[in-house]
């Protein structure tokens, strides 16, 4: 098989992503901005990580704060055709002619609680500095929570800031939020750009989003503008297909022909090119697609295969790098074989509601006979929500908490059933069960219902206790659960495993509570013992100025390139600060959750 010149471009098949902010946990950390970052932005051209070719009904807090308020593509389920019909896609969207200056996804699309943070998300900030930093945002980040809040900064409708083109901007918003696997977030918010008000970069973001979206259409208009300005291969195969999909089979043909000619695709690249133009309407060309030739699903492969619907090995999907989990979940007419275990992962790194985990279950339901769907997991989700009788309830989420071999697996089952969670009878007589009740509400946001199982907490011994007053310590927005010295100690003492993990751990629960105003005071000798107050560097002072000055987007973004790689490479002077700062810019709520988050995952 002949290979593909190196001047194929980075877009199609290219190098890795650009490097990653430094984040691993140190006596004095380093700080987390990466050098030059006043240099103009270069130009986006690297593919994303991992894709080089050999690389009863619940009370009113029991609601979700979770979802993503860009409404995704509903899962197919065809009981629900009928109302299938009155659901707003988020891509018929309108070119508006409305000044860039002012860009995110249109009013239709925003919905439900924490939808966006207005327009001076990003004002006063300047928008090289951050964009560099989120370019070097290596994904998935460790928190769920930090990746929600970094996603309703970025999707929120907002002002360009300083010393960025305005068309970069939406390009770098873009290109994060398809790093992080929030695909139908990124494709609206492009579509919601004129075409003619396109930059350079922005045409080469979005052509990845039509490729993480499957949209080979939305290819179309971009190709012959695209072509003459960047000499990547997959623009003049996306005329060729383009072509193809218009009718034109001589235009394609000749395109297929002189790629060929020149070798400057991969063989296997061509032949599926060829292969989705002739689905498209040209006749003939298209060999049998043999997928022992290449080892990877880049995201040329993906979004080609999955838009013309052929079937692609069950292991390219299992190999696909964890931050692609929400473009598998999003793509249309994969097998539920395929999109469950990716929506469990798109879950956990916060693509996924826990709402829509239910959802998907449901719809397993409507679709198996009763023997078959009491073989799976789903049945135990349907217990946890309908079962008669409480413990029968329990039993249901016990087992999806015990489900899997994994931290992120168990952390998944916690997500599934954190609405059935919030609707569980307050009762002492499960005390033993209430941390894993009280985690599961906390992962999807509802601190509220968690907070009534406090009384119980208060009243239980041992671990029971300990485990649920970090929790609640964490959640609770006022002073009804009280934080001492002791109670924290007393917590810190009962973490098992070795000695520098749980020391990590407890570190971070300090760190986090210290950032919330609860451990100030009294509190100098455990800082001092956990190495909480590390000497000042540029990230801290960068995060402390920018929450000073209300910059609720910079925040995030800061916070974010705190919380790269697992929770175990979490800096907790870092993370102190990062607390505090979005604290600090009215993201309470969320920040607290991100602290019981360590708790549960640190």
């Amino acid at each position: 098989m002949r290979r593909a010149r190196p001047g194929l471009t980075a877009l199609l098949l290219g190098a890795a992503l650009l490097c990653a902010l430094p984040g691993a946990a140190q006596d004095a950390p380093k700080s987390l901005l990466p050098e030059g970052f006043e240099e103009p932005a270069a130009d986006i051209a690297a593919p994303l990580p991992g894709t080089a070719p050999d690389a009863a009904a619940p009370d009113a807090g029991a609601t979700s704060t979770d979802a993503p308020f860009v409404r995704p593509r509903p899962l197919p389920d065809p009981a629900a055709a009928a109302a299938a019909a009155q659901v707003i896609d988020p891509f018929a969207i309108a070119a508006t002619g409305r000044s860039l200056e002012i860009a995110g996804p249109l009013g239709s699309l925003v919905t439900g609680p924490g939808a966006g943070y207005g327009l001076n998300t990003f004002a006063g900030s300047n928008g090289r500095f951050v964009a560099g930093v989120m370019r070097r945002i290596d994904t998935p980040i460790a928190s769920r929570w930090a990746h929600i809040v970094l996603r309703r900064a970025l999707l929120s409708e907002s002002l360009t800031p300083r010393d960025i083109n305005s068309g970069d901007w939406v390009a770098e918003r873009g290109w994060l939020l398809l790093r992080m696997g929030e695909v139908d977030g990124a494709k609206a918010l492009l579509d919601s750009v004129p075409l003619d008000r396109f930059s350079r970069k922005l045409y080469l973001v979005a052509g990845q989003a039509a490729l993480a979206a499957a949209d080979l259409p939305g290819l179309c208009p971009l190709a012959p503008t695209a072509q003459a300005l960047s000499t990547d291969t997959l623009w003049k195969l996306a005329n060729a297909i383009c072509a193809g999909m218009t009718g034109d089979d001589i235009t394609a043909a000749n395109v297929f022909d002189q790629l060929r000619d020149a070798e400057t695709a991969n063989d296997f690249d061509l032949l599926l090119a060829e292969r989705v133009a002739t689905l498209s309407g040209t006749g003939g060309r298209a060999a049998n697609l043999d997928w022992t030739e290449v080892d990877t699903l880049t995201p040329y492969r993906f979004g080609l295969a999955t838009a013309a619907g052929l079937k692609v090995p069950p292991e390219f999907y299992a190999k696909l790098p964890v931050q692609q989990s929400g473009w598998v979940v999003r793509a249309p007419g994969l097998s539920d074989e395929i999109r469950g275990p990716a929506l469990r992962r798109a879950a956990v790194q916060g693509v996924a509601s826990a709402q829509e985990m239910v959802n998907f279950a449901a719809m397993e339901t409507a679709r198996l006979d009763t023997e078959a769907f009491d073989a799976t997991p789903a049945a135990a989700l349907r217990a946890a929500y309908v079962a008669a009788k409480p413990a029968d309830r329990l039993s249901g989420m016990r087992t999806l908490w015990e489900a899997g071999d994994s931290a992120d697996d168990h952390y998944a089952g916690q997500i599934e059933t954190a609405l059935a969670a919030a609707s569980f009878p307050v009762d002492k007589r499960y005390a033993d069960d209430a941390p894993m009740l009280i985690g599961a509400m906390l992962s999807a946001g509802a601190a509220d219902s968690a907070l009534r199982w406090w009384p119980v907490i208060d009243g239980a011994s041992g671990a029971t206790r300990d485990n649920g007053w970090a929790l609640l310590a964490a959640a609770d927005a006022g002073t009804r659960v009280p934080v001492t010295t002791d109670r924290f100690k007393d917590w810190a003492k009962g973490l098992s495993g070795p000695k520098a993990v749980t020391k990590h751990r407890a570190a971070l629960l300090l760190a986090g509570l210290g950032g919330l105003g609860k451990a100030g005071d009294g509190w100098g000798g455990l800082r001092r013992d956990y190495e909480i107050d590390a000497p000042a560097n540029s990230w801290t002072r960068a995060i402390d100025a920018a929450a000073k000055a209300g910059r609720t987007g910079e925040v995030a973004v800061l916070a974010a390139s705190a919380l790269q790689g697992a929770w175990a490479d979490v800096p907790p002077a870092h993370f102190a600060h990062l607390v505090a700062a979005l604290v600090a810019v009215g993201r309470g709520h969320e920040a607290r959750m991100i602290v019981a988050e360590a708790v549960t995952r640190g």
